[in-house]
């Protein structure tokens, strides 16, 4: 293997959304012994940043699902945005539909008011009424995410600048009547493409974006075939990579149907599971779990 790709939320960071110094230390090994290292994610190039530099790695980003790549120096390697009359038109329905959504673009995220509000109310309601820990660490995940220096708040889509390129329409909902409508209704446009990266969300990209054409064009910009590449994910956003890839890691906290169809599973996210694929790979043995694993994940 030359090439090994990771995805972020669920997979190389744990629940408290870190990289740990066990999946920092494995990166590190691996690029010294020169398998290359990327991450593969539905989160905007700038975030990515953030938490690459607060975890002590420097690796190529293909982010907004696919939709960017930057090299490891900050270079943009490629980028394919929607065209912005059906960008508007993903946002208009979610306006009109009463959904959250984030626009994520060169210059960040952008967000309805109205909506964030309305959101916020509501994850204090469900705190209120099913307090527990995943909840509780969703809600301050939320919160935390709701303050980062390039979210910015307007009062609708008509307010997002000419100049930004739009790379992904990412929409939350904590009611699945809302989730399965939205879903099923994007899922039917051939304008975009729709996937699902959490139990809360879908997200609208251009129809020819998938984190599986982004490692392709990687792959091949660093003179490397997709037999001698590697990628790890735990949920539907990351199928194509998976497909794609030499070789397909799901991890141990992942949806069955990951698991179902990755060629094979690694630890969860909170046993470090990309660490002990890293060190698979780099030792030649086949990616699995141990017999004693702890129960788990995200």
């Amino acid at each position: 293997m030359k090439l090994f790709a990771t995805d972020l939320d669920g997979t190389l960071l744990n629940r408290d959304s870190q990289i740990s110094p066990e999946n920092a230390a494995a990166i590190h090994k691996a690029q010294q012994e020169g398998l290359k290292v990327t991450i593969a994610t539905g989160r905007v190039y700038s975030d990515v940043l953030t938490i690459s530099s607060e975890g002590g790695i420097n690796t190529p980003v293909i982010g907004s699902n696919g939709a960017t790549i930057h090299d490891a120096n900050g270079e943009r390697l490629f980028h394919l945005p929607l065209e912005r009359e059906t960008a508007a038109s993903v946002m208009q329905w979610l306006e009109d539909h009463h959904c959250y959504y984030e626009a994520s673009t060169q210059q960040g995220i952008y967000a309805p008011i109205g909506s964030h509000e309305a959101m916020l109310a509501e994850m204090d309601r469900i705190l209120g009424s099913s307090p527990g820990e995943d909840i509780e660490r969703l809600i301050r995940a939320v919160k935390k995410h709701y303050d980062k220096k390039d979210y910015h708040r307007v009062n609708s889509h008509q307010e997002i600048p000419s100049e930004a390129f739009i790379y992904n329409i990412m929409a939350f909902s904590l009611d699945p009547a809302q989730l399965q409508q939205g879903r099923e209704y994007f899922a039917s446009r051939s304008d975009v493409a729709m996937v699902v990266s959490s139990e809360h969300n879908f997200e609208m990209q251009h129809p020819d974006v998938s984190k599986g054409n982004a490692l392709t064009k990687l792959a091949a910009h660093l003179n490397i075939s997709m037999e001698d590449t590697a990628a790890i994910g735990d949920n539907f956003n990351d199928v194509s990579m998976l497909k794609m890839a030499g070789l397909g890691i799901a991890m141990g906290n992942a949806e069955p149907e990951i698991k179902a169809l990755a060629k094979a599973v690694s630890l969860t996210n909170v046993e470090h599971g990309v660490a002990h694929a890293i060190h698979c790979v780099l030792e030649g043995k086949p990616v699995s779990q141990p017999e004693t694993v702890i129960e788990g994940g995200q």
